[in-house]
């Protein structure tokens, strides 16, 4: 920006030297001062269409990179919601895997149980047998006694 005044003082002095040196010939000076004034224009023009490029440029740049940032975010969001859900489904197998456990347990505990009154019963059933066939055992004696003395 500062060059701008620096260019501006330079066509300046380069008017002053033309209309001093050549004011014998009004004519030429007449054309080499507009040619100099349509440089000048032009040179103002071509910045302003440059600022004006480079303002567009800018502002395509931040709707960029603002649309960037809001990916960005419901990336962050996204990853966020998962972290989330990981961690409630977690939460759920855990409290499933402690159901179970429990479960698994109170059955063992039953059939444990079960398997004990089976056990009792077995072994009241194994007396029993023992007990009939010992008394069985004893009656096959006496009918044997009882043989052998009417046989013998």
């Amino acid at each position: 920006m500062k060059y701008e005044g620096i260019l501006v003082a330079l066509y300046i002095l380069v008017l002053a030297v033309i209309a001093i040196e050549l004011f014998s010939q009004i004519a030429l000076t007449v054309v080499i001062v507009l040619l100099i004034v349509m440089i000048a224009v032009q040179k103002a023009g071509l910045e302003k269409s440059i600022r004006s490029f480079r303002d567009e440029k800018d502002k395509k740049l931040d709707d960029i990179l603002s649309k960037v940032e809001e990916v960005s975010k419901k990336a962050d969001n996204f990853k966020e919601d998962l972290g989330r859900q990981v961690v409630f489904v977690d939460n759920r197998v855990a409290d499933v895997r402690h159901f179970v456990e429990n479960e698994i347990q109170n059955v063992y505990a039953e059939i444990s149980k079960r398997l004990a009154e089976l056990e009792e019963r077995l072994k009241e059933s194994k007396e029993t047998l023992a007990s009939a066939v010992g008394s069985l055992d004893e009656r096959i004696q006496d009918i044997q006694r009882e043989e052998e003395e009417s046989l013998g």
